[in-house]
């Protein structure tokens, strides 16, 4: 894999991993979410975003997304 590839691998898991903090930051602002429900969405986030640089992956960290929209229609 070039090495340009890895580096747009990893800016694009960073945008993903911020996305999912802004999207829990929001959830806990709206109050949509309560403590366990922030803590369950960051304990799915963090690790799949770190285990996305691990892997120099970006998917990792897209499936981190799709369970925080999941938990997010839960609540509502």
């Amino acid at each position: 894999m070039s090495s340009q590839r890895r580096n747009w691998n990893v800016w694009l898991t960073l945008l993903f991993g911020a996305l999912g903090l802004v999207h829990v930051v929001s959830m806990s602002a709206s109050a949509v979410a309560e403590l366990p429900h922030i803590l369950a969405a960051l304990t799915v986030l963090i690790p799949l975003t770190m285990f996305s640089f691990v892997l120099r992956s970006p998917w990792p960290a897209a499936v981190a997304l799709v369970i925080l929209a999941v938990i997010n229609v839960t609540l509502t």
